[in-house]
C-alpha cells in the first residue's frame, strides 16, 4: 500500500533523514522509533505529502503522495501532530466535525460518523464545551477524535499517522486509544506513529522503524527482530552497560 524507496531528505549540507526504504502493506501498524532529534517527526510530515523529500519517493497504491492534490490526499491520508493550539472558540463537536471535511456527505453520514468518534472516545460529556477550556488530556482526546472522523469510513481505504498520539494520556486513556486504534488496524487502516513508548509494543502485528543518528535506517521488522540491544545501543548511543538498556529488557522479557 504504501512504498518508500531511498527516501532521503537534506539541508544545505546537512542530512536529516535517509536514505530509508521499506513497504507497508494494508492493515499494518508501524511505530517508527528513534532518539529525540533522529527526525521521527520529520518522517511523518513526509509520509504525510506535508513536505517534499530531497531524493528518493513515497508512493501510497502507487502515487506519489506529494503529487496527490491536498484535498484528495487528505480524503487518503490523516495527519495528527505531536501538538498543536487553537485560539478558535469551537466546541468539541465543531472541533471533531472539522475532519470530516475532506467528505463529502453524500458519500457518507457526517452525524453518524462525528458520535461514533465521540463515543469511542467517551467525549460524549464534553461535546458542547469550548475546545479553550479543555485540560490537556481532554484536548489531546479532542485531537485524536478529529483525525480519527477523517479515516473511520471505510478504514481499509485509509491511512492514519499520528506524531506521539499518547502525549497528555492518563494510563486508562493511553489502554482506550490503543485498543481503538487496534480494531481500526484489523477493520483494515494502516497506521504510523511516532513513540517512545516502545517498552510494550500492544499489536502483535506491529512493525517498527528504527532511526539512528542523522535518520539512517537501523532496523525495520518485528519489534523481536529490530529491538536488540545492539541496535538500541547504535540507535540511542547508549553504552553496553546502560542502566535504561538494562531496564528496557527487563520489562520487555519479564
Amino acid at each position: 500500500m504504501i512504498r518508500v524507496e531511498a527516501l532521503t531528505l537534506t539541508r544545505g549540507e546537512r542530512q536529516i533523514l535517509g536514505p530509508l526504504s521499506f513497504v507497508l502493506e494494508q492493515a499494518c501498524w508501524l511505530s517508527v522509533v528513534g532518539a529525540n532529534g533522529a527526525g521521527k517527526s520529520t518522517l511523518l510530515r513526509l509520509m504525510a505529502g506535508l513536505d517534499a523529500p530531497s531524493g528518493g519517493d513515497i508512493k501510497l497504491r502507487d502515487q506519489p503522495v506529494t503529487g496527490m492534490a491536498p484535498l484528495n490526499r487528505a480524503q487518503y491520508v490523516g495527519y495528527l501532530a505531536q501538538s498543536s493550539a487553537t485560539s478558535f472558540p469551537f466546541t468539541v463537536e465543531e472541533y471533531v466535525s472539522l475532519g470530516l471535511v475532506p467528505h463529502d456527505e453524500k458519500t457518507f453520514n457526517h452525524r453518524n460518523v462525528m458520535d461514533a468518534v465521540i463515543e469511542s472516545l467517551t467525549l460524549g460529556a464534553l461535546r458542547k464545551r469550548k475546545v479553550i477550556g479543555l485540560s490537556g488530556g481532554e484536548f489531546q482526546r479532542v485531537r485524536l477524535a478529529r483525525v480519527l472522523a477523517q479515516v473511520w469510513f471505510e478504514p481499509d481505504q485509509r491511512v492514519l499517522i499520528l506524531d506521539e498520539p499518547l502525549t497528555s494520556l492518563d494510563l486508562k486513556i493511553q489502554d482506550q486509544v490503543i485498543g481503538l486504534l487496534e480494531q481500526l488496524v484489523k477493520d483494515g487502516l494502516t497506521l504510523i506513529d511516532a513513540t517512545h513508548q516502545f517498552v510494550s509494543m500492544p499489536v502483535h502485528d506491529q512493525t517498527v522503524l528504527l532511526l539512528g543518528e542523522r535518520g539512517s535506517q537501523v532496523g525495520f521488522g518485528r519489534p523481536s527482530e529490530v529491538l536488540t540491544p545492539s541496535a538500541l545501543r547504535t540507535a540511542f548511543s547508549l553504552e553496553s552497560d546502560s542502566p535504561t538498556l538494562q531496564r528496557v529488557f527487563a520489562t520487555r522479557h519479564g
